[in-house]
């Protein structure tokens, strides 16, 4: 990829494709966006993004299955992205962790709050990981059961998997997470991940099918 370069300042593009088990050719990524203020190594990168899965992984469902790993230089918009023209990883094998028991469906996903440390909170909505008894609806809107014990989870998950280390004021990985606006000239320092809450995000999302090359 021209201009593809590891000195500092660069900014970066991770994203975990998933499908089920049962159906590979129906995928959906999840897009992580970091920062770097010093010159980093292509294993640095690998690392973080290898971070990302495995926090997915901890907090999925057994029944969803990591498929691909790619890391590209930042574009605005994210447009062009070529997968295949910085680092891409087949990740055979790697499967969520979560036991099914009933559940939920895909379109039903938890909501995880992107905390800057100034400015609009952002967003990560994660399919795979509800089951039907992590949600309720008193009032006819899907709401967490256990907000407090489902953030427990993802807090621990972040632990397990390091990515917490990529986090915060002063993170101690060399990459930070940031959150980019679509023209590239704000970026702001994820300090937090915490679980918010229930959101329905439609199958036929522009996020969800990853097939077309």
């Amino acid at each position: 990829m021209p201009g593809v370069g590891l000195a500092g300042s660069s900014t970066f593009v991770v994203r975990v494709i998933k499908s089920l088990a049962a159906s590979p050719l129906n995928q959906w990524s999840n897009t992580y966006e970091f920062e770097c203020d010093d010159a980093v190594s292509l294993a640095d990168l690998t690392n973080a993004g290898n971070a990302c899965v495995l926090f997915e992984q901890a907090i999925s469902q057994t029944i969803v299955a990591f498929r691909r790993l790619t890391i590209s230089t930042w574009e605005a918009d994210s447009v062009p992205y070529d997968p295949t023209a910085f680092i891409t990883e087949v990740l055979v094998g790697h499967g969520g962790t979560g036991a099914v028991s009933g559940m939920a469906a895909l379109n039903t996903c938890l909501s995880l709050a992107r905390l800057p440390a100034s400015g609009r909170v952002g967003h990560l909505f994660l399919r795979g990981v509800l089951q039907t008894g992590d949600i309720e609806a008193p009032a006819g809107i899907s709401v967490l059961v256990d907000t407090d014990g489902f953030n427990d989870t993802v807090q621990a998950a972040l632990a397990s998997s390091e990515l917490e280390n990529y986090i915060g004021s002063s993170p101690t990985a060399p990459l930070h997470m940031v959150m980019i606006n679509k023209a590239g000239t704000q970026i702001r320092k994820v300090t937090a991940i915490v679980a918010q809450g229930v959101a329905t995000i439609p199958t036929d999302h522009v996020w969800f099918n990853r097939t077309t090359p």
